[in-house]
């Protein structure tokens, strides 16, 4: 492998990293941070401009870019995400998907404030200036502090993440002691899924539900007690396949899917009901027969068959 295609190959994996998307309750100040910083831009320029404290020029520099750095902040964080749900949605949320946003939340700034220059401000000081030196000069400006400002965001929202997911874990520990001590079972051992990031699921093997595959992203279900959690993991549905491979209850059914034989409550026309869950979930043509094998085995299907119908499988 060439040196581009090892630094291309990096690079495609950095961007396509899960990433923190912006807390709801806290989307308000960032686009009020967004808005503020234009102002150390602003004081830089009004100190090179005729009449730096006339009223007439203050309205126009401070209020005229302030007002647009608002306009298109909120634009990008609560327009958009109704207009383009599926780009938007957390769940998908990637490194790539930050920088991209800052760039067209910049490059909207930029056009804005260009057409705010040729408009408003050229005409007003006589300006003879052409419109896309106006668009030179701003794309200079604002992407120069956007790289600053989206540097700021990338950290803070990473910062934010790492402190929450080591909440997670460590609560996700103290709920393993308990649980240990509550089962006190000494075959049962708990097991950990991971996939290509740092995160990870550390569980009993009973206590999955289903797995899902999204794309990239595998959605766990699990069961705790009376609780139902879900946890996205990085990785591939073969990866989980091969980690769960001690425990032949666990089964994928289809390739989308992998399924604890324990929670089926019904089977009917290629689909599985499940008990704990409204989750219907299809089998493979490919695997009828080893599904059915495996519910027959099962202790689940020995103590309570009473409770499973098997249609059509």
């Amino acid at each position: 492998m060439s040196a581009c295609s090892a630094f291309k190959k990096k690079v495609d994996s950095f961007l396509k990293q899960p990433f923190p998307y912006f807390p709801k309750k806290k989307k308000w100040q960032v686009v009020a941070l967004n808005t503020l910083c234009v102002f150390p831009v602003l004081a830089i320029f009004l100190l090179y401009i005729p009449d730096p404290f006339s009223f007439r020029t203050i309205t126009l520099f401070i209020g005229g870019f302030t007002l647009i750095a608002f306009t298109c902040s909120y634009i990008m964080f609560y327009v958009f995400p109704i207009l383009f749900k599926r780009f938007f949605d957390a769940k998908r949320w990637t490194t790539g998907s930050f920088f991209l946003s800052a760039f067209i939340l910049c490059l909207m700034i930029c056009i804005a404030d260009t057409l705010h220059d040729y408009f408003v401000i050229a005409k007003m000081y006589q300006v003879d200036f052409m419109i896309f030196s106006f668009l030179l000069i701003n794309i200079l400006i604002v992407f120069s502090t956007g790289i600053i400002h989206s540097a700021f965001w990338y950290f803070w929202l990473k910062n934010i993440y790492l402190h929450s997911d080591l909440q997670d874990k460590e609560d996700q520990n103290r709920k393993l002691i308990i649980r240990t001590q509550q089962y006190n079972m000494p075959d049962e051992k708990l097991i950990t899924l991971y996939g290509n990031t740092k995160e990870s699921l550390t569980l009993f093997p009973h206590e999955l539900i289903y797995i899902e595959s999204f794309r990239n992203h595998v959605h766990i279900y699990y069961q705790t007690g009376d609780r139902i959690s879900q946890k996205i993991l990085r990785a591939t549905l073969l990866q989980m396949e091969e980690l769960l491979s001690d425990f032949p209850y666990l089964v994928r059914c289809h390739r989308a899917f992998i399924v604890n034989i324990y929670q089926i409550e019904s089977t009917k026309d290629s689909k599985l009901s499940l008990i704990s869950m409204e989750k219907i979930i299809p089998v493979s043509k490919k695997i009828k027969a080893n599904i059915q094998n495996q519910l027959k085995l099962s202790v689940h299907s020995d103590l309570q068959s009473e409770c499973i119908e098997y249609k059509d499988l």
